[in-house]
């Protein structure tokens, strides 16, 4: 079933303002976190043509999953995945739950473990409701397969968000750099990715050339202060 991605970035801001009011914390990841923060370039998302997204997923904290558990279940009428809910597959901590439409609602619990761990107990608090920007940015950075969906959200997030630390509509690149300048394969990766980035830039002509220039430009400084990062 096809979910209007608008209404599912809604959908997720509701879900995270009643796990608040119920002392649990959730923050959207994801292209859905990615949309929340670029309202005002939309139309960068259309002309770039990603791909809709068919579930919602959250970050959370493992110590308040029984809460988020009767949250879904018994609040909200979401039925669990007998597989997952209230268990650990493979080392990656998280619950799913389905709603009676066919959506999807993934939790990450504590960390997004993929090719690379990311950390994110100390980290939910940065924002609300979404993960903070460079967060999102590193969550695509450290995947080792990326996809093209992932290289259209980093590029319309660079598009919107300049480079800083004072203020959470900024991508804060010197968290970026003090992660990868102590974990080899993880800068390994994010280089690898920011070089794929820019190499689909140069392809993407139906974006106009200020925006491009504005994105390489920032993929630019984002490797020079990665490189020289001790």
């Amino acid at each position: 079933m096809q979910f209007d991605p608008d209404v599912l970035v809604e959908t997720a801001r509701e879900l995270v303002d009643k796990a608040a009011q119920r002392g649990v914390t959730l923050r959207t990841i994801g292209h859905l976190a990615v949309r929340a923060h670029i309202q005002e370039r939309l139309d960068l998302i259309d002309l770039l043509q990603r791909l809709p997204t068919h579930d919602i997923d959250f970050m959370g904290r493992s110590e308040e999953q029984n809460a988020a558990h009767r949250l879904f279940v018994e609040d909200l009428g979401y039925r669990p995945d007998p597989a997952i809910a209230l268990s650990q597959e493979y080392g990656i901590k998280r619950l799913i739950y389905y709603r009676d439409d066919g959506l999807l609602a993934e939790i990450f619990l504590d960390e997004l473990r993929m090719a690379h761990t990311l950390d994110f107990r100390d980290r939910l608090e940065l924002d609300y409701p979404t993960i903070s920007l460079v967060d999102l940015l590193l969550s695509k950075l450290q995947i080792q397969q990326i996809t093209e969906k992932d290289i259209k959200d980093m590029i319309v997030l660079l598009a919107e968000h300049d480079l800083g630390s004072d203020d959470r509509e900024c991508v804060d690149v010197d968290h970026l750099v003090d992660l990868t300048r102590d974990d080899w394969g993880l800068y390994h990766t994010a280089s690898t990715n920011l070089a794929v980035v820019g190499q689909w830039l140069e392809g993407l002509e139906v974006i106009d050339a200020s925006t491009r220039e504005n994105v390489r430009s920032k993929l630019a400084e984002i490797v020079t202060r990665m490189e020289a990062g001790p």
